[in-house]
């Protein structure tokens, strides 16, 4: 038999002050968690029924009542009980209440299992969702209620189940359940969302410093190499921390911003705390708002292509090509800079026919250009290409087809990649890119000496050009360790039998600095801006009319 004890406050609140080993077996939950709690927080499932009023009346009273069929059910608990209340003390009631109903046990063992993750034993997401919805609940009826949702993401998971195997990934993953366990209170809810990610509810704390805290014990917890069949993995995690006092409607919603503060953690370069705020969900409605855009943009013409000049100055001085650079003029918001948008078609992938459109649009026009000024039959177009491009399996169908119907020979196209990108390029990306320098593409460093190049890997790429990153050339007056940088890599392009072009190249100080170390090629503000398609070739007659008179 179970019994529970209810005290009736001055204001009309029945608090829950006792119960008896018996009432935690048959309702399946530790009652100790909930004294000192309201009835109807204590157990929402009596809300809306009877019960709540015919304990007052008890307890102020003396009455007593006795039913045999009370259904109850909330988050933790299913089940018919026969119930008899009387008063104790004036004041205080005492319930004794019994399970008369075994399908309604088994219904409440079944639901038990159902919130459980099957691999961690811990909550999983419905129950997650299920108990946030219950502090939204709390905290709109209660001005001292505080909770926090923490959101973590173990950072580079997919390497261990990789490399290790699936069970070396499970075995983490359940340690990693039990530290976030013993990290938190007993009352806090600990839950796996699925795959790496986990949730710690935190609620019933006196300040917000306490989540801190919690995260700080969190990091230490997880900092402790994790041991699988004798060998030690280290694992660190990306964390998001929403505050109940961050506006939320729903439990769902309240997830999203601690998942939100999360995913910019992880941006900023993992193993980071990051907090949810106002202006980072409207930094990430406009991020998908813009992705969303972009196909449509794609597919209206709103995109456009600037050119900006690249030329070889000394002995042979000629224009030596163009770099094309992607435009966006969106219709509400006007022109877009590729330092907005190329980051949002990087992580949605939409960077890839973003690309190929950049290829196509940029040859065709190059092709345009030397049917008309024959003095363009050598000159280049450079076009960025995207590291996602290039491991698709139609990448080099697709480049052969774009070659083939802009006409362009194969010689006159330049593909840009980043430092970085070329390092983190596997064996059959290299194969691919040395099949197109096979068919005549040349290829150009981007932002050379910004990225971790190793010189031995650096042989191995059908490179043409390094470009020297602009950040470089605006320190070159600044003093002589830049200039000795600079220095250094025209002399590593000069010993790998490779051109330099110095980009960013903004007025005559730098120019004659780096034509004195050697430089020939050139792009900057100094020679010309990006020019529109038809500024482009305004500048061509210009540059080949100088040649000429010169």
């Amino acid at each position: 038999m179970g019994i529970q004890l209810f005290r009736l406050e001055a204001d009309g609140r029945l608090i829950f002050t006792g119960a008896n080993p018996a009432a935690d077996k048959l309702m399946h939950v530790d009652n100790s968690r909930l004294l000192g709690l309201p009835l109807e927080e204590a157990f929402p499932g009596l809300t809306g029924t009877e019960a709540p009023e015919r304990f007052r009346e008890v307890c102020a009273e003396g009455a007593t009542w006795r039913t045999e069929q009370l259904e109850y059910r909330d988050q933790d608990i299913a089940g018919s009980f026969e119930m008899h209340c009387f008063q104790v003390e004036p004041g205080l009631c005492a319930c004794m209440f019994q399970d008369r109903s075994e399908r309604k046990l088994m219904e409440t063992r079944l639901r038990h299992l159902t919130q459980q993750d099957t691999l961690t034993g811990i909550a999983n997401r419905g129950t997650c969702l299920e108990r946030i919805g219950i502090a939204l609940q709390r905290a709109k009826r209660r001005a001292d209620y505080r909770h926090a949702i923490i959101y973590i993401d173990l950072d580079r998971f997919k390497n261990i189940n990789d490399t290790k195997g699936h069970h070396a990934g499970d075995a983490v993953l359940m340690d990693t359940a039990r530290r976030l366990r013993a990290s938190v209170r007993e009352l806090d809810t600990v839950a796996r969302m699925g795959g790496d990610e986990f949730v710690v509810l935190m609620e019933e704390f006196d300040s917000y410093k306490r989540p801190i805290q919690a995260i700080k014990r969190i990091r230490c917890a997880l900092a402790e190499p994790f041991v699988v069949e004798g060998e030690e993995i280290a694992v660190t995690a990306s964390i998001g921390l929403a505050l109940g006092q961050d506006l939320a409607g729903s439990a769902e919603e309240a997830l999203r911003n601690a998942n939100l503060a999360m995913h910019h953690a992880k941006a900023l370069g993992r193993n980071r705390i990051k907090s949810f705020t106002q202006s980072l969900l409207r930094q990430t409605l406009s991020v998908v708002r813009l992705e969303n855009d972009m196909d449509r943009g794609l597919a209206r013409g709103e995109f456009f292509l600037e050119f900006q000049p690249i030329l070889q100055l000394g002995k042979n001085r000629q224009l030596f090509g163009f770099e094309a650079l992607a435009r966006w003029r969106h219709p509400e918001r006007g022109l877009i800079m590729p330092g907005e948008f190329i980051p949002v078609a990087e992580d949605s992938g939409k960077v890839v026919e973003l690309g190929y459109w950049a290829l196509r649009e940029a040859s065709r026009i190059l092709t345009k250009w030397r049917e008309r000024y024959p003095h363009l039959k050598d000159a280049m177009m450079s076009v960025n290409l995207s590291p996602q491009q290039v491991p698709k399996t139609d990448f080099l169908p697709r480049m052969r087809e774009i070659l083939r119907d802009t006409r362009l020979p194969a010689r006159n196209l330049k593909l840009e990649v980043t430092e970085t990108a070329l390092m983190q390029s596997g064996s059959a990306v290299l194969a691919k890119l040395h099949e197109l320098r096979d068919m005549g593409v040349s290829f150009s460093v981007d932002d050379f000496g910004t990225g971790y190049s190793s010189l031995a890997y650096l042989t191995r790429l059908p490179l043409d050009h390094l470009k020297i990153d602009l950040s470089f050339v605006r320190m070159l007056e600044t003093g002589t360790d830049n200039l000795e940088i600079v220095r250094a890599i025209i002399q590593l392009a000069t010993s790998l039998r490779m051109d330099v072009v110095a980009e960013g190249v903004e007025n005559t100080n730098q120019h004659d600095i780096l034509t004195g170390l050697g430089c020939e090629f050139f792009q900057g503000y100094l020679f010309s801006r990006p020019l529109s398609e038809e500024r482009a070739e305004a500048f061509v007659q210009t540059f080949l009319s100088e040649a000429i008179d010169a």
